[in-house]
């Protein structure tokens, strides 16, 4: 099984926030969409909070034991973060080896986004530094980070390409558990400056108006940041 926590929630907005998003919408998003396609290519998994929650590190760790989380089973914390120049990072359990992790830094890095660094951090009691490593059954756990919110590239790209990421995420662990994987039949497309209907549906190959007649649209006026979804052909 695989447990997908969205980072923060409720009265905690996180730290990776800024101007565009706040790091737990972001977080959620990703998190939805993974579980999703897990889903989809029939691997179980649970999240640890399907709405805008306040959970405290004591409430997140029971919420994990709660949804039976063993040892296992794949832990996946997603996360942006605060302050620094920029990229990814994946920081992993001492309970697990660097495989998985190495292979999503990997994936994430073929999206674009740069890789600072994967590795583990030792707490003073020589256990995992942070809490959700440390206190959870998962061996193969870790948190992911898909970059800084101060960082203008990648504030742009989790603003416009955090599907793709979030694929990357799926797409590594699947393999990674032998399950044969596939891409999704339907594309979430995020609508960027400058974009219209005719450019997209150029990208794609399709009709402008199958995209018009998939999202229900009225019109071809689009908005930078509104979701699209678009029929793999």
């Amino acid at each position: 099984m695989i447990i997908i926590d969205a980072g923060h929630g409720g009265w905690d907005p996180g730290g990776g926030s800024n101007a565009y998003f706040k790091e737990k919408e972001m977080t959620k998003k990703i998190s939805d969409y993974q579980k999703q396609r897990f889903d989809e290519l029939g691997i179980p998994s649970k999240r640890t909070r399907t709405y805008d929650e306040t959970l405290t590190p004591q409430d997140r760790i029971a919420r994990i034991e709660s949804l039976g989380a063993s040892a296992g089973d794949i832990l996946i914390s997603n996360h942006v973060n605060n302050a620094g120049s920029g990229g990814g990072e994946v920081i992993y359990s001492l309970k697990t080896k660097d495989t998985l992790p190495k292979s999503i830094a990997n994936a994430l890095k073929q999206t674009g986004l740069p890789i600072r660094n994967v590795y583990q951090r030792l707490g003073k009691t020589g256990n995992d530094f942070y809490f959700i490593l440390r206190n959870t059954a998962p061996a193969t756990s870790m948190i992911i980070e898909y970059g800084f919110a101060n960082n203008d590239n990648d504030t742009y790209r989790l603003l416009y390409e955090w599907p793709t990421m979030a694929e990357a995420v799926v797409k590594s662990i699947a393999t990674y558990l032998g399950v044969p994987y596939s891409p999704p039949k339907e594309i979430t497309y995020i609508v960027k400056p400058n974009d219209s209907l005719y450019k997209i549906a150029e990208q794609y190959h399709i009709p402008v108006s199958t995209i018009q007649e998939y999202n229900r649209l009225s019109s071809d006026t689009i908005y930078p940041g509104a979701t699209l979804i678009i029929p793999r052909q």
